[in-house]
């Protein structure tokens, strides 16, 4: 039996399921940092064939939470004139929304097309260095998400990510609706000991805040940041009100 994607310790069986109705999986759960994860899942090329799946049914009103809670952080933490990268961008539905409220973001990503930020793109491979680099949903669809966070923080020095974290205890594939069996596209389950873990490993302190409305929001930094750096849902909408009232920047071009 493999080790930890991440912190190469010792794993054991977690569970059984049956994916996409037709693949027998095995999640596997590291017995040092609670990294859940799916070894070598052969359906991937499969559940691809359509980057956004069928049954993600919130992913435009998902764009534009990130849109609004993005403006709060980046005007409260960081250089708001800087360039920044959004990674695995589908779409780039997120990138144009950024663009027009006069961010200057840029697309990535491997297995989509950019229907919405043409012009916009970087390519591989990727360089740097950003402001920050944005990554939703994404680290729960990582065969080896230390390859893929090394990748990243080599361009950057602020990571802002969304997964969700694991419950303790770890709950039963029929019990999470995280796992998406129906899809297949889910195949890492973070702990907030393994994302600490994670970090470690490229000098980064980590914020961390998985009771968001949506879905679990994180910041790999290599500055120290305010524990404060995702403000509670009532905090940010207040500050997302008062950011709406004062004077926006222009949309940039595109």
């Amino acid at each position: 039996m493999k080790n930890c994607n991440i912190c190469d310790g010792q794993v054991v069986e977690h569970a059984r399921a049956r994916v996409r109705d037709k693949y027998d999986a095995v999640f596997l759960r590291c017995l040092n940092c609670g990294f859940i994860f799916i070894p070598d899942p052969c359906w991937l090329a499969e559940a691809y064939a359509e980057p956004i799946n069928r049954s993600d049914t919130g992913y435009v009103r998902r764009n534009l939470w990130a849109r609004d809670r993005m403006d709060v952080c980046i005007e409260t933490n960081l250089n708001p004139n800087g360039v920044f990268l959004d990674y695995a961008a589908g779409y780039g539905l997120f990138v144009r929304l950024m663009r027009d409220i006069g961010y200057d973001f840029r697309w990535s990503d491997l297995y989509c097309q950019n229907l919405f930020a043409q012009g916009f793109e970087v390519s591989e491979p990727l360089a740097g260095p950003f402001e920050a680099v944005t990554a939703f949903e994404v680290f729960e669809h990582l065969v080896n998400p230390v390859a893929e966070a090394k990748k990243l923080l080599a361009i950057t020095d602020c990571l802002i990510f969304s997964t969700k974290l694991v419950p303790d205890p770890a709950p039963q594939p029929q019990d999470w609706w995280y796992y998406g069996l129906e899809h297949g596209q889910h195949i890492a389950f973070y702990s907030r000991k393994s994302l600490e873990v994670l970090a470690a490993q490229f000098g980064c302190h980590v914020v961390t805040d998985d009771n968001d409305l949506h879905t679990g929001l994180h910041v790999f930094s290599r500055k120290k940041v305010s524990p404060k750096f995702f403000p509670r849902l009532r905090l940010w909408q207040r500050a997302w009100r008062k950011l709406k009232n004062r004077n926006k920047r222009a949309p940039l071009p595109g």
